[in-house]
């Protein structure tokens, strides 16, 4: 006995591991998108995006590859936190989320990102950023809802 009042178990929903493995697994998709571009696969780009994603990807900005390798990063390892109950799932997410926001609003602006991609890539992208503040959310939710003293 230390004398110390001992913290109740909150039991982890199991829905926790469902929403963390659908996300996980939408951005090692990602992963793979970002490295073959990256690595510069014509036949890869040309394959998924048409010629207009090999001239679009040819001078992409570095400071949007940085964006885009901060949005993957968060996007992989923020469900991998929460289902480790670590308190940086939360603000992980959030800087998923919010690096996938500033990338579709300058490569919207500023690439012409549509006419170069196609409308199925630029909905599916808009979709993939609706999916990750969705689950920056959902980390907040259960931040709340497994530690009630932090709200």
């Amino acid at each position: 006995m230390s004398g110390r009042p001992e913290k109740p178990v909150v039991r982890r929903p199991w829905h926790v591991w469902l929403v963390s493995i659908i996300v996980f697994a939408l951005y090692v998709g990602g992963a793979r998108d970002y490295l073959l571009i990256l690595m510069n696969d014509t036949d890869y780009i040309r394959g998924q995006f048409g010629q207009g994603g090999v001239i679009y990807f040819a001078d992409y900005p570095v400071i949007l590859r940085i964006i885009w390798a901060v949005n993957i990063l968060g996007g992989l390892l923020a469900p991998v936190l929460l289902i480790a109950r670590n308190r940086w799932a939360f603000p992980v997410a959030v800087t998923s989320a919010s690096a996938q926001v500033v990338l579709l609003i300058a490569t919207f602006a500023l690439l012409n990102r549509w006419a170069m991609l196609g409308t199925v890539t630029s909905w599916f992208d808009i979709g993939i950023g609706i999916v990750t503040a969705l689950f920056a959310g959902y980390c907040a939710a259960l931040r709340h809802r497994l530690n009630p003293e932090r709200q």
